[in-house]
């Protein structure tokens, strides 16, 4: 049954809705335009990986000579064909995927700060193609669900767990919006790098809490920009190239955001310039594709092409206080 892995006859989700939205996600890789991704997903050998690594840096999944030097030819054509890769490190069958954004830096920043999520329900929104997910399996927690609606995502973590299948991680189509099919239910939600492409970043905090069960957590990561007032920029136009950038605040305009929209314990993990080591361009996210170094100021890095502000990556830990078990409307 689709959606299996979640407990649908629980009040506090949204099974009707949540079902119909499976459906239609679905048929989004038959389109024409994504015939390439279901067309290499479903030519892929028939193969798991023998050896993996999840609690490191680079998600490693088997080793160079575990298979014939013309299979590993053949994946390694197929990982080709799924550039740009902006999230990683991977290495697979001896092979290293250096994507875009060393993740593993982020991780890093909350990773001791993050309690266990052994045996927990936890949520991914924006996952891009699960390189965290994968870094949360080393935890065993009961099911880790990734949401991001952009097929090619999809297509980097089929392939990627194709390799490793593990069964408790699961990727969906869905897109932020849908927090509301859920009520109570998720025991740690993942927003990173998120926040700021949406228009409204209350709300989006306000759903996030009432999707989570009681004295569950957020781990929130996102840009904002220096500064000690309580203060947000809303870009004119476009911020460091994106037009989908909406509210970038200063850090304590952040914890006021959280505290308002009734979140406790709100604790600050990092606050962090990025750097050229962590986002650059490689050759698994080459050329016409741009990144850190474009969005800059090339005389001065520490505003944007356009003049604002440059990010500095915020990331909290908050939690969500006990309340009455209610279940979605």
């Amino acid at each position: 049954m689709k959606l299996s892995y979640l407990d649908l006859d629980s009040k506090f989700i949204n099974k009707e809705k949540l079902l119909a939205l499976k459906d239609e996600r679905d048929t989004w890789i038959d389109r024409p335009s994504n015939k390439e991704y279901k067309d290499l997903l479903n030519n892929l050998p028939k193969l798991k990986a023998k050896f993996s690594d999840f609690e490191n840096s680079e998600i490693t999944l088997g080793h160079e000579d575990e298979i014939p030097c013309e299979q590993r030819e053949e994946i390694l054509s197929q990982a080709k064909a799924l550039i740009p890769w902006r999230k990683g490190p991977f290495r697979l069958f001896g092979e290293l995927i250096d994507a875009e954004w060393r993740s593993d830096f982020k991780w890093e920043r909350l990773e001791k700060s993050l309690g266990s999520l052994k045996d927990k329900k936890v949520l991914d929104i924006g996952c891009n193609n699960g390189y965290f997910m994968f870094r949360m399996a080393a935890q065993n927690p009961e099911l880790v669900l990734g949401i991001d609606p952009v097929v090619h995502n999809l297509a980097q973590f089929e392939f990627i767990n194709h390799f490793s299948q593990l069964d408790n991680l699961k990727f969906e189509l869905f897109g932020v919006e849908h927090l509301t099919y859920f009520r109570n239910y998720w025991d740690t939600i993942f927003s990173m790098g998120i926040l700021y492409h949406h228009r409204h970043p209350m709300e989006q905090l306000i759903q996030m809490r009432e999707a989570l069960a009681p004295e569950g957590q957020l781990i929130l990561e996102t840009i904002g920009i220096p500064g000690d007032e309580t203060v947000a920029l809303f870009p004119e136009d476009k911020y460091a190239k994106m037009r989908n950038v909406w509210f970038l605040p200063t850090l304590s305009c952040l914890k006021n955001w959280a505290n308002r929209a009734g979140f406790i314990d709100i604790e600050v993990l990092s606050v962090q310039e990025t750097t050229f080591d962590e986002q650059r361009l490689t050759k698994w996210c080459p050329p016409p594709h741009q990144s850190l170094q474009d969005f800059l100021d090339q005389d001065d890095p520490t505003k944007t092409v356009e003049g604002y502000p440059a990010p500095v990556r915020f990331c909290l830990k908050m939690k969500k206080k006990k309340g009455p078990l209610l279940g979605v409307e």
